[in-house]
Order: C-alpha cells, then structure tokens, then sequence
C-alpha cells in the first residue's frame, strides 16, 4: 500500500512538472491543425465556472474539492516551500482553465512568424489581449504567453459579444499585405452556456453569427469543455461555420 501511495505522490508531481507546458511547442491546438491559416483569434471562456467558482451544481463543487485536495495532498508531503508551490501550480492545473492553458500555450508557442493572431476572454465582460492581431514573432508570443498564465476565472458567459469582437478583427493588422482578407480562423472555447451579455439565446447567437459571417470567410472551431457544456450549441456553431467541434 505504501508503494502504491509513493507512485500516486510521483505521478502528481509529474503533474507539476508538466508545467513546461509553457515552453512547449504544438502545430495544433486540442488537435486541430494550425498550421493551414494564418491569421487566427483564440477566445477563451473565463468564467467562473472555468474553476469551479461560480459554479452551484454538485459536479461543479466535486471537481473543485477534487483538485484542491489533490494538490493540496502533494504539497504536503513536499513540504517547505517547494510544497507550497508544488500545491499551487497543482491545483491550477488541475481546473478547466488550467487544463485550457495547457492546450493553448504550446499551440501558440508553435505559430511560426508568417501567422497573425490574437486572444479574446469573456466572462461578464469581453477583454482583448490586443486591440488587433499581431505578428506571431518570439516576443509576442512571450507576451501572449504571459498574459494566459496570469488569467483568472469569474463571472459568467458572455459569449455572443466575445464572438463579435473577434469578428470585428477583420482588416486589423495593416502592415501586413493580407491584411484586407482580416481574421480567417476563430477559436472558440467555452464550457457552459451564454448566461450574459447582449444576447443569451443561442438561436439569436447562431443567427448573429451567420449574420456576421455572411460570406462564410472565416473558420469557426469550437471546444466544449465538461458535462455542463452545451455541446449540441457548440457543434452547431463549428457545423454552420466550416468548422470542427472538439468534445472535451
């Protein structure tokens, strides 16, 4: 039994070790291929939920507990300050926006120079990390990664306006010649349903974004994360824009 509990406590501290997540590198992001388009906009669902904190279901409240007792568990038997840390970057890693951070730092680290991008969060409110896309170049994307690690989760899901913003990309980015031809390819990521903003019914959000993307020039993927997500909203969202939904 002792044995077995040793190799529990190592397996999550590979979990902590896991953090050169930050300096990996990916040409896909939750398995979809980035390496085909080349000016992309990451929006990230930071609500509460995302770590456990607004959430009221009983599911919710469990997979909080879980992880705070896991890390919780392998820092003290680290002990010190080491444990402390082990404790902390454990327990973050362990939510729905770790587990995000994980996926998307590495897909960023691996755009190459000739790529564009952005990142978009929502909760109650919409925040752009750049007002437009920026060259995918070793110090932006240093900046991008930054950001991502410092993010916390609140608040609810203001989807439809997060979804617009990135919309109202296209044409950012003048330096670049392709500029004209704006955002090509939106990532989004969410794990519940829209509870704020301008519009929360998901059939008014469908027809916006159908509205918004008339000519079906830009891509949408979208990634579902956990029970709670409305996944047949999320499917539909990638189906009507050409793009592919990812379950998580």
């Amino acid at each position: 039994m002792k044995t077995i509990k040793l190799l529990f406590l190592f397996s999550l501290v590979g979990v902590f070790l896991s953090g050169c997540y930050m300096t990996k590198k990916s040409t896909e992001y939750y398995g979809i291929e980035t390496g085909s388009t080349n000016k992309i906009v990451y929006v990230l669902d930071i609500s509460g939920s995302m770590e456990g904190k607004a959430e009221k279901d009983l599911q919710g409240n469990i997979v909080s507990s879980a992880a705070s007792k896991t890390g919780n568990f392998v820092g003290n038997k680290i002990g010190g300050q080491v444990g402390n840390l082990v404790k902390k970057q454990t327990n973050n890693q362990l939510t729905k926006l770790g587990k995000a951070k994980k996926e998307l730092m590495p897909a960023i680290r691996g755009l190459s120079e000739d790529k564009w991008f952005t990142i978009i969060v929502f909760e109650n409110r919409v925040k752009k990390w750049r007002k437009n896309l920026v060259q995918a170049t070793s110090a932006n994307k240093n900046l991008a990664i930054a950001y991502l690690e410092n993010l916390h989760s609140g608040g609810g899901t203001n989807l439809s306006d997060a979804v617009e913003e990135a919309f109202q990309l296209a044409g950012a980015g003048a330096t670049d010649a392709n500029a004209e031809l704006g955002v090509e390819t939106i990532f989004l990521l969410s794990d519940g349903s829209p509870t704020a903003g301008k519009i929360t019914a998901k059939n008014q959000i469908l027809e916006k974004i159908s509205e918004w993307n008339s000519a079906k020039r830009v891509k949408i993927h979208t990634i579902g994360l956990g029970e709670d997500c409305d996944k047949d909203f999320m499917k539909k969202i990638a189906e009507q824009n050409s793009g592919q939904f990812i379950d998580k």
